[in-house]
């Protein structure tokens, strides 16, 4: 019988979880420009943002040895990716409320959504470029360090140095001990982050809970059907996280929402103060769509301010005492 989870050497357990993510990245890849296929650069970045994530929990650990550059080539790639996912999303949130809206609503939101799509195009081709250039390579750098680490040799494939042996004792702690000591960091600084959190205008304080809030879950996924106790805290943290995760989308489309408004103005604007200044004719009306813009933007402030409340109530903020217990709970299994 093998060592439960607990007790596996910590080396292992990361080197084999982060190889897994690298294949998952790797599988989702052909399917980014598949046009039968939306959710491919989805599947690519959730797999780059666990490895990220994961790296990132245990690296101040023993043994655990990630280059700094191969963190940044990992960061920088995942950005490369941004543009096309947002504006994905954004495109999939105004067809799902098109037969909600207005006659002047839907004329703002159509002019909206012809420039999103054409924004849309271009950041899929340049994330296409990027990660077509950039992972093959990548991939083998991680694939490299990861099995270094999974081997116990990671600090002398980060510094091409000779291994040196250590004394007893002097090793990193199994995985289960590892584990916990990150998650009880994170739950501090999540109960921090909470305790800080401010009013629907400050997105900044709304944003910290929900990434901090990511990292535990991820943490805690190899250990759901290890322990009863962490299957809980993960549910907990999913409704806590996906509470913040639609208010940050909120938040997002009424910011992108807002540009798209003045730009939509700034370019009216602009043409018919060119047309004034080669002596043509005009009329000095408010820009076509304005109120179309307005009128958006009032229905989904009021949807932002429910899902704000739902947020600080007891899927969030008014939760934090029993979610707090769910995570000490796991820490302990995780100890055992």
């Amino acid at each position: 019988m093998g060592k439960s989870l607990q007790k596996r050497r910590l080396g292992r357990v990361v080197g084999d979880v982060g190889l897994d993510l690298v294949k998952e990245a790797r599988r989702a890849r052909p399917r980014v420009m598949d046009p039968e296929d939306p959710e491919g650069l989805h599947d690519f970045r959730v797999a780059l943002r666990r490895l990220r994530v994961w790296l990132q929990a245990y690296r101040q650990q023993p043994g655990i040895r990630v280059p700094k550059s191969l963190r940044r080539d990992l960061r920088d790639l995942a950005r490369a990716t941004n543009a096309a996912r947002d504006g994905e999303v954004m495109l999939a949130w105004l067809e799902t409320i098109q037969p909600q809206l207005s006659v002047r609503e839907r004329h703002a939101a159509g002019w909206w959504q012809q420039r999103l799509e054409a924004q849309v195009a271009e950041a899929y081709t340049e994330a296409h470029e990027a990660i077509e250039s950039r992972f093959p390579e990548l991939e083998q750098r991680l694939i490299a360090q990861l099995e270094a680490i999974r081997d116990g040799d990671s600090d002398r494939k980060a510094s091409g140095k000779k291994k040196r042996a250590k004394g007893r004792g002097g090793g990193p702690p199994r995985f289960g001990e590892a584990s916990a000591q990150v998650l009880d960091a994170l739950r501090e600084r999540l109960e921090a982050e909470v305790a800080a959190v401010g009013s629907v205008e400050d997105a900044e304080s709304l944003h910290r809970p929900r990434i901090t809030g990511k990292r535990i879950r991820y943490l805690l996924r190899p250990w759901r059907r290890v322990s009863a106790d962490c299957h809980q805290a993960e549910r907990a943290m999913k409704d806590f996280q996906d509470a913040f995760g639609v208010l940050h989308d909120d938040l997002v489309r009424e910011a992108a929402m807002h540009s798209a408004a003045l730009e939509q103005g700034r370019q009216e604007l602009d043409a018919r103060l060119t047309q004034a200044a080669q002596g043509q004719a005009g009329r000095a009306t408010a820009p076509a769509h304005l109120r179309g813009f307005m009128d958006l933007l009032s229905a989904h402030r009021t949807r932002l301010l429910r899902h704000y409340d739902d947020a600080m109530g007891a899927g969030g903020v008014a939760n934090i005492d029993a979610l707090s217990v769910h995570l000490n709970r796991a820490a302990e299994a995780m100890r055992q």
